[in-house]
């Protein structure tokens, strides 16, 4: 068996990370900016959470046909085409500021953002040498965690001193620069490592939408995001419940820098040892760390919970897509993206509703050492599951 590592750091996987980064800062801005810019227009603060739903909706539904779209179409164009889609969704936020208006572009993006994120990914993972792929996963998810971060960031600054219509100019421009971008990627449809040759039968079209041997992976990524989602949701809250006010933001700062950290080596590891090592220890340092956020009472223990939650953070979700493109031949790499962001999204939107529930019972602290229980349920599926999947892993390792 070689031991030759593929080239990572190509020309094509600096564009793809590039666009990818300056796509999720534009769109978080604009996701981030909506909600305030709709307060300044209507009173019923209801609105911008109809607005969410409806993005969230549309992207969900377009998602379970998105993967059959990616695998029949030429990818670069079909990019070309979802980012001028997308930059057009902006262009129409200028022609009317109507309620019923900013909901249908809202849901038009919502289209638009599911094609370009099954795109990015798949692109993403195609481009990445098979014997490299933890290691180009996670700098690739490195740059959309960055982008979803700081998009907000500059949202909520910016529109502090200048208009919504202006900052849709800023995201306008920077669309226009992911969209140039695009131009110089190429069809990657296979990966840039020789692969056994694998014969394309016409399957069914539900065989392009699903694929039973990522759904363990999909189940965790599920849970992983519905404690994510207690986190995003009610952190500013929990601020004032212990009477650190804005200061509690420093847990983001915390968790970004672990997460850094942690993703600068943890590809490497699963190209070299696999995903028991990291998988295991992460959710038990996420369980960890969202049971001491739970108690917390000063910054000093927020930190820490913020720097265990980080470990969570920089491995499940990127080592899991990882092990998941492992589990599928080539041309099943669109499906199994898709099905990961199909259960993110319902892991988001679950997470949100069902622990929102559990806040008006047991209040914010409580909340969070409660939603521990999303690791350890990640712990004790991947402890069970996982020695099917090490079998099939086995198996295409002989085959090929």
């Amino acid at each position: 068996m070689s031991k030759r590592k593929g080239k990572l750091w190509t020309n094509q996987y600096l564009i793809i990370i590039i666009l990818s980064l300056v796509m999720f800062s534009s769109f978080y801005m604009i996701t981030a900016g909506f909600p305030i810019f709709v307060s300044t227009i209507s009173d019923n603060p209801a609105i911008a959470g109809i607005m969410t739903t409806t993005l969230m909706l549309a992207s969900l539904i377009t998602r379970f046909f998105a993967s059959v779209i990616i695998q029949k179409v030429n990818m670069k164009l079909l990019l070309i085409i979802s980012l001028f889609y997308f930059l057009g969704t902006i262009g129409l936020t200028f022609i009317n500021n109507s309620i019923g208006f900013l909901i249908f572009i809202r849901a038009l993006q919502g289209i638009g953002f599911c094609m370009l994120t099954n795109l990015v990914f798949t692109i993403s993972s195609n481009i990445v040498p098979k014997s490299r792929l933890g290691e180009g996963i996670v700098f690739f998810a490195m740059s959309t965690s960055v982008g979803t971060t700081i998009g907000p960031l500059i949202a909520i600054s910016y529109l502090a001193k200048y208009s919504f219509r202006s900052m849709m100019i800023l995201t306008l421009g920077l669309m226009t620069f992911s969209f140039v971008c695009s131009f110089f990627t190429k069809n990657n449809t296979v990966n840039t490592e020789k692969e056994s040759p694998q014969a394309t039968k016409k399957e069914p079209f539900y065989k392009y939408m699903y694929d039973k041997r990522v759904l363990l992976p999909c189940i965790l990524v599920a849970f992983n995001y519905m404690a994510i989602a207690g986190i995003v949701n009610f952190m500013g809250a929990f601020g004032k419940e212990i009477s650190v006010g804005g200061r509690i933001s420093q847990f983001f700062i915390a968790q970004g820098i672990a997460m850094v950290l942690i993703r600068a080596f943890s590809g490497k590891i699963f190209d070299k040892f696999g995903h028991r090592i990291l998988i295991i220890p992460a959710a038990i340092s996420g369980a960890g760390g969202l049971i001491l956020l739970g108690y917390s009472t000063r910054m000093g223990m927020v930190l820490v919970s913020g720097v265990l939650f980080g470990v969570a953070f920089a491995i499940i979700h990127p080592i899991i897509q990882a092990w998941a493109l492992t589990l599928v031949p080539p041309e099943k790499k669109a499906t199994a993206n898709s099905m990961l962001l199909i259960f993110i999204d319902f892991g988001l939107a679950i997470g949100s509703v069902g622990l929102g529930f559990l806040v008006k019972s047991v209040g914010y602290g409580m909340t969070f050492s409660y939603s521990a229980a999303f690791m350890i349920a990640i712990l004790i599926l991947y402890l069970m599951g996982s020695k099917k999947t090490l079998a099939l892993e086995a198996n295409k390792k002989k085959s090929s």
